[in-house]
């Protein structure tokens, strides 16, 4: 495929994505000999004292896509907190929530129905960071917050 020399980052995704026939605009990054190219392409030519007759081997990759919806209000609550959350930590699966407040409580909340499952009392100290086994192998009872025995 025959390029302009003025086509660098902002352009080579148009064309891939025209070549493609990709229905919306997806990000490329595009590599030549393994470096990325972030310049046009006339001038990475100039700079490495390529011919402008030369094939230029190129590879692009897709980079990955993030759709972030803003959040304007709140959703959801879940009661039963006195005073203000220091940390919370969601379970491997998303399906539960550890928290700790400034009143040295701590607990488990079920976010599908948006109910504590149970309260961690007898902190000593504030509880600042919460752990989660990191396969979720574990049953709910024998997970528990750094720095407390179990419940």
């Amino acid at each position: 495929m025959y390029i302009p020399q003025t086509a660098g980052p902002l352009q080579l995704p148009q064309l891939v994505n025209k070549f493609l026939n990709n229905e919306e605009m997806l990000p490329y990054s595009f590599y030549v000999s393994d470096e990325e190219l972030l310049v046009p392409v006339g001038t990475y030519l100039e700079k490495n004292k390529m011919s402008v007759e030369k094939v230029l081997s190129t590879v692009y990759q897709q980079q990955a896509v993030f759709r972030i919806r803003p959040v304007n209000r709140c959703s959801q609550t879940i009661a039963g907190h006195a005073e203000a959350v220091l940390c919370v930590s969601f379970s491997p699966v998303g399906k539960q929530l550890a928290r700790a407040q400034v009143i040295l409580l701590s607990g488990f909340c079920d976010l599908n129905t948006e109910t504590p499952l149970f309260t961690c009392k007898g902190h000593k100290n504030w509880v600042l960071s919460i752990a989660w086994s990191p396969d979720g192998s574990q049953e709910m009872d024998h997970w528990y917050l750094v720095g407390t025995s179990p419940p």
